[in-house]
């Protein structure tokens, strides 16, 4: 890797840090989504007795 290369690999790696940030957002949100679900279930399961 010569000194030229440096600037371009550090800005690769930060537009791919915030591709990881913006996924793992997206992932909590998913398994947000998913909790109020199971949780919507259960209460509709348990209240049709």
């Amino acid at each position: 890797m010569t000194h030229a290369e440096q600037p371009r690999i550090a800005a690769k790696v930060e537009r791919l840090m915030a591709l990881v940030d913006e996924l793992e957002t997206q992932l909590a949100a998913s398994r947000a989504t998913a909790a109020n679900l199971l949780s919507a279930l259960i209460a509709e399961l348990t209240t049709q007795a």
